[in-house]
């Protein structure tokens, strides 16, 4: 096997280990459920990389079922916990954001029973086992979610920063949670792409892998900014805003 093939989610799982890990202690901080949910998610896509990782590095055939199925578990109770965080960090309060979440929770469920049914327990088979998407579908609304809801409130902010009453550092967060939701549609349909080329070739893409890698990682990236942007972004994004207008403050 090419020595750089995966190489992109070994990258990516360490950045999401040190992530979760670095959230979690906030968390315990704050006292805030949401860096705790989003920690957690953060945490358990960092394992379901090491379960994936490890049978193709150590080329042990036996090992790839077992842990490439705990890979689709950690994944999929990953995103259940960040479905939650986007809940309770933008619309605790609304019904319809409780129903999304729970439905996306029942995708993932489902997507996986559907194909343990079919024999697909590794979740590599799209062509021929439909349940495969419905998997895929729910992490893709979840992830996509966020973005959705960074967009929304992000003009919003911004015309509170203009009257003075919104910090320039919080507005540039909700511009952040839009980014990392396109980048996390973009890392889905290249997963996509990755998957069916797979199935039909019996083989993974190593340069596929690496741009795979690259996007989570980015993403991954935008949100420690999030949460812990140093002293020279803050400044930077203090220095870029326009001034509150005249009489408005």
């Amino acid at each position: 096997m090419d020595d750089n093939a995966f190489l992109g989610g070994v990258i990516a799982g360490i950045v999401y280990l040190f992530a979760g890990v670095s959230l979690i202690r906030l968390s315990w901080r704050t006292q805030e459920s949401p860096e705790l949910m989003l920690g957690m998610s953060f945490l358990l896509w960092g394992l379901s990389y090491v379960c994936w990782q490890i049978p193709i590095a150590t080329a042990n055939q036996p090992l790839t079922q077992p842990l490439f199925f705990a890979g689709r578990i950690l994944t999929n109770a990953g995103t259940i916990f960040f479905a939650h965080f986007v809940w309770n960090a933008f619309r605790n309060q609304s019904l319809w954001a409780k129903y999304l979440v729970d439905a996306i929770a029942f995708g993932l469920i489902a997507g996986i029973a559907g194909s343990i049914y079919v024999g697909d327990w590794e979740g590599v088979q799209p062509i021929s086992n439909p349940w495969w998407f419905l998997d895929w579908g729910s992490n893709l609304v979840a992830t996509t979610w966020v973005g959705v809801e960074g967009l929304i409130e992000y003009p919003k902010a911004r015309q509170r920063m203009r009257l003075g009453h919104c910090d320039p550092v919080v507005c540039n967060r909700y511009l952040l949670w839009g980014t990392v939701g396109v980048v996390w549609v973009v890392y889905n349909g290249v997963f996509l792409c990755q998957t069916v080329e797979f199935d039909s070739t019996g083989a993974w893409s190593s340069s596929m892998d690496r741009v795979n890698g690259l996007v989570e990682a980015t993403g991954v990236a935008l949100v420690w900014l999030i949460f812990f942007p140093p002293r020279f972004y803050r400044r930077w994004i203090a220095g870029a805003a326009p001034a509150p207008e005249p009489g408005e403050a």
